[in-house]
């Protein structure tokens, strides 16, 4: 044994611990109080709602045009992991933007042998597939996903059974993840933040119920038709028909936007034996749409995207008072391209630039402002 080697054992003693293995955990509940649990099929029915997708919308469209700057001591190796970047987020951009749905998005990675052009020869990004996030299992080691445990569709585990299920490690597997922090490998959902909004919108009583009650009350309900109970018509062709339903087909016409032709038939006293009542007018009316209007915006802003840098300025310049709306709208997708960038970074580039160049990647990579 060499000095050094003796050296080596005596001030770095080599460690008798088996390193730990990536072990299986469970997303974290989020749940609000007074609320239904927040869970990924509540997530998914919120990308329903206009309102939800114009938001997500305009933060998609603030971070597609983004860019980022490579920065190391070989050149050849920048290049080569600026390449990567630009083919992942040219190609699979849209797919990486889902993250904030759910907190995380799974991809399985799907790579090729470049056959032409400057890194002919070497092991590249193709595409990625991404995977229903309620279907996967995160591989954390320490407090960074590694991998997932991906449970085939159609397929219903069995206690002790995991035939059905298929495990992925980096860089086969991709976790992008959106505002992870304090150990979460699984993130915050974007859309946990819209939910008490979303939820008073589409709620038993909620705004959109209340809504279409007040146009039903508008179009239909509030009409009056009195009859006498204890008469009958007599047709031409010897039928009876009771004056309860010459009243029912008289509103029928009325909900159709029809004609009302009522006889006017009186008693002996000089009193109708028919009459009709038209509905009232009911006030309250703009308070039920502001209401709306009131939800729609808050959960834009739970977007963490100001409704002025969407709707039009109704006084002033276009963009006047827009200034600070639009920086912070900027701050929070600067946010979530680094930690995308992070994750990308983690799972793809630099297990890919070690396979290739056969050393320790020695570069940065970070978002432009």
């Amino acid at each position: 044994m060499s000095l050094f080697s003796r050296l080596r054992d005596a001030f770095l003693p080599r460690s008798t611990k088996a390193p730990e293995r990536p072990t299986r955990i469970d997303p974290m509940p989020m749940e609000m109080a007074g609320l239904p649990p927040f869970n990924l099929q509540v997530a998914d029915m919120m990308r329903y709602d206009p309102q939800v997708r114009i938001g997500l919308g305009a933060r998609n469209g603030l971070l597609m045009s983004a860019e980022v700057e490579v920065t190391g001591e070989q050149p050849e190796m920048v290049r080569f992991v600026q390449a990567q970047w630009d083919r992942i987020w040219g190609t699979a951009g849209h797919q990486l933007l889902r993250a904030k749905l759910f907190g995380f998005q799974p991809f399985e990675v799907v790579y090729r042998l470049a056959d032409r052009g400057e890194f002919a020869g070497l092991i590249e990004f193709q595409q990625l597939l991404d995977r229903p996030a309620n279907s996967v299992r995160l591989l954390v080691s320490g407090e960074e996903p590694v991998g997932f445990v991906l449970q085939a569709s159609g397929q219903r585990k069995l206690a002790g059974d995991s035939s059905s299920e298929q495990s992925l490690l980096a860089p086969r597997a991709l976790v992008a993840t959106f505002d992870a922090e304090c150990g979460n490998p699984y993130g915050c959902a974007l859309l946990a933040r819209a939910y008490p909004a979303w939820y008073e919108k589409w709620m038993e009583g909620g705004v959109k119920q209340t809504l279409r009650l007040r146009m039903m009350k508008d179009a239909y309900i509030g009409d009056i038709v009195w009859y006498p109970p204890d008469r009958k018509i007599h047709l031409l062709n010897g039928k009876e028909v009771s004056w309860r339903d010459i009243a029912r087909e008289v509103v029928e016409t009325r909900m159709s936007g029809g004609a009302l032709t009522l006889p006017l038939l009186r008693d002996k006293d000089g009193h109708k034996l028919i009459d009709y009542s038209p509905p009232q007018g009911v006030t309250g009316i703009t308070s039920i749409f502001m209401w709306k209007k009131d939800i729609d915006l808050e959960i834009w802003k739970a977007l963490e995207v100001p409704p002025e840098i969407i709707q039009a300025a109704s006084t002033g310049s276009g963009f006047s008072g827009r200034w600070i709306p639009f920086v912070v709208a900027l701050s929070a997708c600067h946010l979530e391209l680094a930690e995308l960038i992070r994750c990308v970074d983690r799972d793809i580039l630099r297990p890919l630039t070690r396979l290739n160049f056969a050393t320790q990647p020695r570069y940065d990579i970070r978002p432009k402002s």
